[in-house]
């Protein structure tokens, strides 16, 4: 699969590891409730998968996306920070967007980038990348 220019773009500007996470999250864009799964997560943002009717409902005329036109996605999520679950919910946009291979079990990438947390959310997500890096 290749990838897309603005992917490519922001997969060198990339300064963090990535954590890999199959987690349910949530997505409230507008009036519609998206659900999708976490690929992976990192402290500046998270590939989330989806399926083809949530692309529909983010970008319904099918535009790249740009700094411009991106939309805005609250998105709720909840990460296991040793022994408790923690709910974040954070204001994200979408970086880029891209089809998956049919092997996989949904239809679209998104790599969104965490523009605002709710509470503790950024020191709770930054505690979790903590946990995880220090059990390898």
């Amino acid at each position: 699969m290749d990838k897309s220019k603005s992917q490519e773009q922001y997969e060198e500007k990339r300064e963090y590891p990535r954590i890999i996470l199959d987690s349910p999250v949530n997505i409230l864009y507008k009036l519609h409730q998206l659900d999708a799964r976490i690929h992976d997560i990192s402290p500046d943002g998270l590939q989330i998968r989806a399926d083809a009717e949530s692309l529909k409902k983010l970008n319904p005329d099918n535009e790249d996306f740009t700094e411009e036109n991106a939309p805005l996605l609250d998105i709720t999520f909840c990460l296991k920070l040793y022994e408790m679950e923690v709910r974040i919910k954070v204001l994200c946009k979408i970086s880029y967007s891209n089809p998956l291979p049919e092997t996989e079990n949904k239809d679209v990438m998104y790599g969104l980038k965490f523009i605002n947390f709710e509470g503790d959310g950024s020191l709770q997500l930054e505690a979790f990348i903590t946990q995880e890096m220090t059990i390898f």
